[in-house]
């Protein structure tokens, strides 16, 4: 094994020797490289340490008082058997798969919850108050569980999972539902998110790599399966009641076995009293207002509130306010910023959470728009939909793990980043240039060539980004991933949308008042145009034979103008990925001073 972190990366005897065996250049210029980086990597800690100065340093008055488990002085190397590690883990997989899963059960059982309170056309707001919480809560993890530990809040995010999960099993009305899926999503997004906070305080970021694939592998598998378990069940209510003793299960499991080492409890040492007056409230309160006006605004824009109307540019200008109040706080006010938006002056921050924002915009827009295609230009029927994207699940998962192995094996992940990029543009063109006349079996595999590019670069971009700061940054850094990420998927399903209804809207027009005649007057035409809008079952039951072929057509060119947009994100992220610095991935949790 190579030699302790802790030892002098270069020995004085042999100037023609790497210390490092993992290093490709030889000889005494390597010597000189290496000697830079670990200079680099010393002025990069006292750049960031400012940052954290506030945030390790304990109220003296309430000292002695408790932390996570593992709380204590020591400087050795700390270190779990492999046994324990893996209890560990599969404790928080199963909080992973549960969250996975619980998004796509939802989604195959919201017409049956809708029908069921006659309430069908509210019922999207089932899956919204989810998004909402959750894209809301989850930046706020990072920094919370440095000041109040990361077991209280997994166990914390499994305990409300489960209530919001109890509560939609017992509703007597729609809007009940609505709540407890807004309380569900306050807990689901800590099962992702500090469960990737955690791998890191507790392997090596070489190893770790390997974890995040297994992670995504996971989460991929719950995404696949929901849509069966949620077919399986006839009652919807159990299908959230018995998602109740699973998290239970998990929340156990962690309080049980989960342990974590003294560095990463050096910030919530002190009385619970004292590590609140720590938190940044300022700059979460403003986080908060302005993440939730983002969604909203995203979200509604052109669909519940016109894009012209006063109420949108109300709610753009208020957007822009506590987004512009939110990076005052955090740049110069804060002691021990929240959400520490300083980071993203180092380009490789910048340039992964870049590579996340577009790449997301372009992944959802894909996901929602592509079954959007086969049912409405090619007739599908839901389940022939739904066997189309299974592929894409396994794509994502087996990428996600293969980057980590491979990322394990050489320490290297930057040329292998930009190849990825590279087969997840080639793919996202292939979906761009889709037809009705294409093959069955280039239907199932469409979306797998960039999924594995997508998994491949959500897993690198966020090692590249925890490589990229001091070892105790990286819960506030993995929450700007993730605040990126749902931010992205948000705008990025609302300008689809945009781009789908105004090219659609155009398209109708263009086409079908050619056929403007005596036999055919402007307002049956109209007619035709407004139902066609409205729906493509529709189209394809209800519209004149003699129209029909032209509408399906708008259908396709309105999709192919959507994927166009989905093609030029993909590119930005690929583009993104360029800024990206190549780090060192240590081999041990404690990396080199």
């Amino acid at each position: 094994m190579a030699q302790s972190e802790h030892s002098p990366l270069l020995t004085p005897v042999d100037g023609n020797a790497m210390q490092d065996p993992s290093t490709d250049l030889p000889g005494f210029v390597a010597n000189q490289i290496e000697q830079q980086d670990h200079l680099l990597d010393i002025e990069q800690g006292q750049r960031y340490s400012s940052i954290s100065k506030n945030s390790i340093s304990s109220e003296t008055a309430c000292e002695n008082g408790g932390g996570d488990s593992g709380t204590g002085a020591g400087s050795a190397e700390f270190h779990l058997p492999s046994s324990r590690i893996l209890l560990i883990m599969l404790s928080m997989f199963l909080g992973i798969f549960l969250a996975a899963l619980d998004g796509t059960i939802v989604s195959t059982l919201l017409t049956h919850i809708g029908s069921e309170f006659n309430s069908l056309d509210k019922a999207s707001w089932i899956a919204t108050s989810y998004l909402l919480s959750s894209s809301t809560c989850q930046p706020l993890y990072g920094k919370l569980s440095d000041h109040l530990g990361r077991k209280p809040l997994l166990v914390f995010s499994n305990a409300v999972f489960a209530v919001g999960c109890l509560i939609c099993g017992l509703s007597t009305s729609l809007w009940a539902v609505v709540a407890g899926r807004f309380i569900s999503g306050i807990g689901g997004c800590g099962l992702t998110s500090l469960a990737s906070m955690v791998m890191s305080d507790l392997v090596p970021l070489r190893d770790r790599a390997v974890y995040q694939g297994l992670c995504n592998f996971v989460f991929g598998l719950g995404t696949a399966s929901g849509g069966l378990v949620g077919a399986y069940f006839r009652d919807w209510r159990l299908a959230f009641i018995l998602q109740c003793p699973v998290s239970v299960l998990s929340g156990t499991l962690i309080v049980a076995y989960l342990e974590l080492p003294p560095r990463a409890s050096a910030g919530n040492k002190g009385c619970w009293s004292a590590r609140l007056r720590k938190l940044d409230w300022a700059g979460a309160a403003s986080l908060i207002v302005f993440l939730l006006l983002f969604m909203l605004t995203s979200s509604m824009g052109g669909s519940d509130v016109a894009y012209r109307s006063r109420l949108f540019a109300a709610m753009c200008a208020a957007t822009l306010v506590f987004g512009a109040l939110f990076v005052y706080v955090e740049l110069r006010v804060a002691a021990d910023p929240v959400l520490p938006v300083s980071f993203l002056r180092d380009r490789s921050v910048l340039g992964s959470s870049l590579a996340n924002w577009f790449c997301m915009m372009s992944l959802m827009t894909t996901n929602f728009y592509l079954p959007v295609y086969w049912s409405s230009v090619l007739g599908m029927k839901p389940t022939d939909v739904g066997k189309r994207a299974m592929p894409s699940f396994f794509s994502v998962a087996f990428g996600s793990l293969g980057a980590g192995l491979y990322m394990k094996r050489t320490g290297r992940y930057y040329y292998f980043l930009l190849a990825f990029c590279a087969l997840a543009v080639a793919g996202q063109l292939r979906i761009a240039l889709i037809t009705p006349q294409m093959p069955v079996w280039q239907q199932y595999m469409l979306q797998v060539v960039p999924g594995f590019g997508v998994s491949v670069l959500i897993t690198v971009t966020l090692l590249a980004m925890i490589a990229a700061v001091p070892h105790e940054h990286h819960a506030a850094t993995t929450s700007i991933s993730y605040a990126f990420r749902s931010t992205g998927a948000t705008l990025g399903v609302s300008v689809g949308a945009a781009v789908f209804r105004s090219s659609l809207t155009s398209l109708l027009d263009a086409n079908v008042m050619r056929f403007a005649s005596d036999r055919h007057s402007e307002h049956e035409l109209r007619h035709i145009i407004a139902s066609a809008a409205r729906s493509s079952d529709w189209v394809h039951r209800s519209a004149p034979l003699f129209v029909r072929a032209t509408l399906l057509e708008c259908y396709h060119f309105a999709s192919r103008a959507t994927f166009n947009f989905c093609l030029a994100t993909m590119a930005l992220a690929a583009l993104s990925c360029c800024f990206i610095k190549e780090h060192k991935l240590h081999t041990s949790i404690k990396r080199g001073s």
